[in-house]
């Protein structure tokens, strides 16, 4: 599946030229220049101060037995070259970086520098996205053992492993404590603990013009107040279908049992074809999520701001709303200010874009127009509040040959807006998905 060495000699000869990725890593003596991209208003810019939109795919190891890091390797990234993108967006992991309290791996740093000099070597920026999933290694990816207290709460196995969010007590509760900034075992806050680990990060990458920016969490989400909000889109769905005559609507309890079966999520996604309750759906949820987001997702993105800007005052800072906004509720992260008031200069906002049939076997309902709903909400806020969009995820759709035509459709909403984007994800058998045609780019697009 390798490309030939002629191939990638040629990539790597032409093709940094081609995007001026090669440039950005070079020093400029024009006072104008910068050697780091930059933020101006709704656009990013390269360090010569022309715009710049990123195109790329995310990159991940999940595994704590490799380190976070292995099985990635230089050919990885050439191939990811070869495909005409110029960024990716990498996954590191605060287990990884901060195995116990106070203690933080130089070595594991080591090797994320060491991806990231081989992204460079291929003219790829480098966005680290500190990667969770279900907040913990104890349900998923992201926290450590240590910082993931969860009362002794009991576990709830699910087939479509983001349901857990909404039904599993261990992850709420553990959720539920890192928004509280709940001390851990030394005593210092949860919330503390990452922002620390953040600054390790920044410390080691504050010179390094290749790092496009830092994600401050991937797909943040509360604890309890999850299932409020499913709570809340179900009754809304339940009251739209009880004004149907003569028809027999199914109660909320009615609508969450659906929810656990095949048949019954298929059933409740056909009347979701409907943009109207879908919206209505959306409304009905959004003060769960949104409430959240001021009260606990923005301090904890403040918190850590400040600790990254202590040591690195150059880099973007790449914010995303909580987990519900890709489906389409609209969010209420603000732009970042600093102790006085002022905003910072280099910030973005990366939300995700999927539909609400990801990770599911349900691809055949999946509507192009909730997409473009979804999106269309991202880019009015990117407007209000003039920050640039990046979209960190879209995708998902892991070799299915049935999703090229999805594929198409997504990649062509974000191609009018001159969007940047990142597909989720990155694996070698990727060059053999008939769906890579639609991801490929030339070298001259960018």
């Amino acid at each position: 599946m390798l490309h030939c060495l002629l191939l990638l000699l040629l990539f790597a000869f032409i093709g940094r030229a081609a995007t001026g990725a090669e440039l950005s890593y070079r020093h400029s003596d024009d006072p104008g220049t910068t050697d780091f991209v930059r933020v101006s208003g709704v656009r990013f810019l390269d360090p010569t101060g022309k715009p710049i939109t990123f195109h790329g795919i995310n990159i991940c190891n999940k595994s704590k037995d490799q380190g976070y890091t292995s099985h990635i390797s230089a050919a990885d990234f050439a191939q990811i070259r070869s495909w005409g993108m110029n960024a990716v967006r990498l996954c590191i992991f605060w287990d990884g970086l901060e195995p116990r309290p106070g203690y933080f791996d130089k070595a594991y740093v080591d090797r994320i520098a060491h991806l990231v000099d081989e992204a460079k070597q291929q003219g790829l920026y480098v966005l680290l996205d500190m990667h969770q999933d279900l907040f913990s290694i104890k349900f998923g990816d992201g926290a450590p053992v240590w910082a993931t207290i969860d009362d002794g709460k009991p576990h709830t196995k699910v087939d479509d492993w983001n349901d857990a969010y909404y039904v599993s007590e261990d992850v709420q509760a553990a959720l539920d404590h890192f928004w509280s900034n709940s001390p851990g075992p030394d005593g210092v806050g949860l919330q503390d603990h990452y922002a620390e680990a953040w600054q390790f990060v920044a410390k080691r990458f504050q010179d390094e013009p290749a790092i496009l920016g830092y994600d401050l969490m991937n797909e943040p989400f509360p604890g309890q107040k999850a299932a409020s909000f499913e709570h809340a889109m179900l009754t809304r769905l339940s009251t739209i279908l009880a004004k149907r005559p003569g028809v027999h609507h199914p109660s909320p309890e009615d609508l969450l049992r659906m929810e656990a079966t095949d048949d019954g999520r298929r059933k409740i996604l056909s009347w979701m074809q409907s943009i109207s309750i879908f919206k209505s759906m959306l409304q009905a949820g959004s003060p769960y999520m949104q409430e959240f987001d001021r009260s606990q997702l923005m301090p904890m993105y403040t918190k850590v701001a400040k600790a990254i800007r202590q040591a690195d005052s150059r880099h973007i800072l790449f914010l995303e709303p909580d987990m519900s906004t890709n489906l389409g509720v609209r969010t209420a992260i603000a732009p970042l200010l600093d102790d006085s008031g002022r905003r910072d200069s280099q910030q973005a906002y990366s939300p995700h874009v999927y539909d609400i049939v990801t990770d599911t076997s349900l691809l055949d309902l999946m509507s192009v127009d909730r997409i473009k709903l979804t999106f269309g909400r991202d880019q009015q806020f990117s407007h209000q509040t003039q920050m640039p969009v990046l979209v960190g995820e879209w995708g998902a759709f892991y070799l299915n040959p049935a999703a090229v035509g999805q594929t198409r459709a997504i990649k062509h909403v974000f191609d009018r807006a001159d969007c940047s984007e990142m597909f989720w994800a990155y694996r070698p058998t990727l060059v053999q998905w008939s769906g890579i045609t639609v991801l490929k780019r030339t070298l001259e697009s960018h």
